[in-house]
């Protein structure tokens, strides 16, 4: 299927909200990120793409057995380690596959596309651990994102302990001193690690962050129609963050869409409880009602 015909894109549209709906352990991270990329490539053949993550799912379950490592619902209870389950994903997907960070064009928006991904074998950080998620869902190992500033890393467990993980890197792992010399690369000399630096973001909260890459680069190209239209979609998957419905008014506002603007903003708030962004909220929803009469 391509996502050329407005049916097409309505009916991803559909299915992305019914994402929005679900439980985040529910969220099937890779078939998410896959839809939404064929908003921005309508011409992408997701037959293809859902054939090549399932033949790369089944040779990691092929590797695992080969490798001794238990799978799905055995894997619960067995004592594998972390570092095992971490090298045998990175030699899956970066040793057999190819796929690598892209440091050469790396604010493309072809990077946060899955579609375009795996397509080129390239990708930012957080587009290549949606694979190592997507893998650590087939094996049935924990496999999450880690919200490092500035640079997205994954986690992934295995028996009494966990290891972290450079998706951007070929899926090297991570050792405490090079979590201490990258926090201070972005943070400053003083930085110093916390449990905040290895705690696990859900999976919707990845898929948005994959999302306000390609929202952060349309604005600063000062193309706001896309980076609403991407605010939008990110809001079909996350529809009770508030603080999105605040952002989409602000761009509706900038783009001169007045009643839009209103009603995105009268949805943030009707729910924030943050008393002074509410205020200003409202008072931005008296101008705009003025502005429309």
């Amino acid at each position: 299927m391509s996502a050329g015909a407005p049916s097409e894109r309505a009916a991803i549209a559909r299915r992305l909200e019914a994402v929005g709906r679900l439980d985040d352990e529910a969220i099937p991270i890779a078939e998410t990120a896959l839809l939404l990329s064929a908003l921005d490539h309508p011409t992408a053949d997701l037959a293809k793409a859902r054939a090549l993550l399932e033949e790369i799912s089944l040779a990691a379950e092929t590797e695992a057995m080969a490798r001794g490592l238990k799978t799905g619902v055995d894997a619960a209870d067995a004592d594998d380690g972390a570092r095992d389950r971490a090298v045998l994903i990175a030699d899956i997907l970066h040793g057999r596959y190819g796929f690598d960070g892209d440091d050469e064009t790396y604010d493309h928006d072809d990077n946060a596309s899955l579609a375009r991904v795996l397509e080129r074998r390239r990708g930012l950080p957080v587009a290549l651990g949606v694979l190592a998620m997507h893998l650590g869902e087939t094996l049935g190992w924990p496999v999450v994102g880690v919200n490092f500033p500035a640079h997205f890393l994954i986690r992934v467990e295995g028996g009494m302990d966990r290891v972290l993980v450079d998706p951007f890197d070929r899926g090297r792992v991570v050792e405490t001193s090079d979590l201490r010399a990258l926090l201070k690369q972005v943070a400053g000399d003083t930085a110093e690690l916390e449990p905040e630096h290895y705690r696990a973001v859900d999976r919707r909260a990845v898929l948005l962050r994959l999302q306000n890459n390609l929202k952060i680069r349309a604005a600063g190209r000062g193309e706001l129609d896309r980076a609403r239209d991407v605010l939008a979609r990110m809001l079909l998957i996350a529809p009770t963050d508030w603080a999105l419905w605040y952002e989409l008014g602000l761009m509706r506002a900038r783009l001169g869409e007045q009643l839009g603007a209103v009603q995105a903003l009268e949805v943030f708030a009707a729910n924030t409880t943050a008393e002074e962004p509410r205020r200003r909220a409202l008072t931005l929803v008296e101008r705009l009602r003025a502005e429309l009469n």
